[in-house]
């Protein structure tokens, strides 16, 4: 059984689109479930009067951000829709705003799950509408991401910098561990999920995958990048309706320095440094 989780704010009309032309290639076994982030009586109708039957919708009054809203579907999922144990259950996390290159995508990463005992979390190829891999991502330090990638420029080549600051690895990546996946769509083993106690709430957008990966591999799970099964992810579809750019980045940045701190361990002086260096940034406008 797979339970398909979408988190959907303000955006009902690609939530419907998405479950009644996509989802609906899934030939296993499974149930949709839609979080209504920021739940109205217009949103909530919309949901229901255009999903399928048998989807089941749940209103969250506040927009409680994406992990909390994700926490919400898996919990539902776990008391009412597996079988005690959990086995061979599967969360399916996903965007409203992907499309399934490979109709049978899902089934083949619960598929290719299954086989993979040690393997909490596994992600397929995420294409952008540029064509550009989106997914997987290697572990870069909070010095790297936030700091040095700035103010190194000056000191390296265009080619250079892209290799030292991994711009290409998801073209160079191969099937097998990676530190994370796209957050747009990925698969987690139910027994997993409940193991390492989900996601952490402590953000409300972005950083989630980074935080799953590491809780995962506290109870000894591995994230598992499959390129053999692909999805398009026209990536932000829904957040730049709501935000912009300066508000996503601050986003951005707050869940990472969340992120870094808690479950890295990154000292407050880099932190520090990456707030001065983005003031700079938008002082001179680099």
């Amino acid at each position: 059984m797979i339970a398909v989780i979408i988190v959907s704010y303000r955006s009902s009309l690609r939530t419907v689109k998405f479950v009644r032309e996509e989802v609906c290639k899934i030939s296993s076994p499974h149930r949709v479930i839609v979080v209504d982030n920021g739940s109205t009586p217009e949103s909530l109708r919309s949901l229901e009067e255009g999903l399928p039957e048998g989807c089941i919708v749940i209103p969250s009054g506040e927009n409680a951000g994406f992990a909390k809203a994700c926490n919400i579907g898996a919990a539902y999922a776990m008391e009412n829709l597996f079988r005690e144990g959990h086995d061979d259950s599967y969360l399916l996390f996903s965007n409203n705003d992907i499309i399934f290159t490979d109709a049978d995508a899902a089934d083949r990463l619960a598929g290719r799950l299954a086989s993979l005992p040690d393997v909490g979390i596994i992600g397929p190829k995420v294409i952008g509408p540029d064509g550009r891999l989106q997914s997987p991502e290697e572990f870069k330090s909070f010095w790297d991401k936030h700091v040095w990638v700035y103010w190194s420029t000056p000191f390296m080549s265009a080619a250079r910098h892209a290799e030292r600051f991994g711009y290409n690895y998801p073209e160079k990546a191969a099937e097998g561990p990676c530190y994370r996946v796209m957050g747009s769509f990925f698969m987690v083993r139910a027994a997993d999920w409940k193991s390492c106690g989900g996601m952490d709430p402590g953000t409300f957008l972005f950083s989630e995958e980074a935080i799953l990966s590491e809780r995962m591999k506290k109870i000894g799970r591995k994230v598992w990048y499959f390129p053999q099964v692909s999805v398009l992810h026209e990536h932000g579809a829904t957040v730049r309706k709501h935000y912009d750019e300066v508000k996503i980045r601050r986003m951005k940045f707050r869940s990472d320095c969340y992120y870094y701190r808690k479950y890295i361990g990154t000292p407050s002086w880099q932190i520090w440094i990456a707030s001065f260096t983005y003031f700079i940034k938008r002082v001179f406008g680099r």
